[in-house]
């Protein structure tokens, strides 16, 4: 007995002790994003207004990559080009749409970059008795760079500053 509470006693001291200091990465920090980069991500974003505008969901859908999450709200994750393509689909089949998005602030390094900013949309619908849509909103999008130096969206998240109306 008295070898196993010699044993406890060690595990518990080591357990206790100060966790182990880090050592610094001698990795190299990736340079941040280039003009060139912001200019390219601000392309998608002109590319994501356009298609929306021309009520073409497979233009949108395009802007992700394959494995992207789409997050809206109010809703249950969207994963998956094709799943993002059915889901603007939906909505583009109910309205026009007419689209603003503005990036206040996008930064990156490497092969990644986030972009946070406002929105305004208004949707006129297609069907009689369906109300048109006026929201205005923030976004929080991940991209990454692709090999032909393009960026698309890996994840997309949007909320609408006001809460939806109240059902009738």
């Amino acid at each position: 007995m008295h070898r196993w509470s010699s044993l406890a006693l060690v595990l518990a001291a080591a357990c206790n002790s100060a966790p182990a200091e880090r050592v610094p990465s001698k990795a190299p920090a990736a340079e941040p994003l280039a003009a060139a980069d912001i200019a390219a991500i601000r392309a998608s974003d002109s590319a994501f207004v356009s298609a929306m505008g021309a009520g073409d969901a497979a233009g949108v859908a395009a802007i992700y990559v394959p494995d992207a999450h789409l997050l809206p709200p109010d809703a249950a994750p969207i994963e998956g080009r094709e799943a993002i393509q059915q889901f603007f689909a939906g909505f583009l089949g109910a309205y026009h749409v007419t689209a603003v998005v503005s990036s206040d602030e996008i930064e990156g390094r490497g092969d990644l970059a986030f972009a946070r900013g406002h929105y305004t949309l208004d949707g006129t619908p297609k069907a009689a008795g369906t109300p048109p849509l006026r929201e205005e909103g923030k976004f929080l999008e991940i991209l990454r760079r692709q090999p032909d130096g393009t960026w698309r969206l890996a994840a997309d998240m949007w909320s609408p500053n006001s809460p939806p109306p109240a059902p009738k």
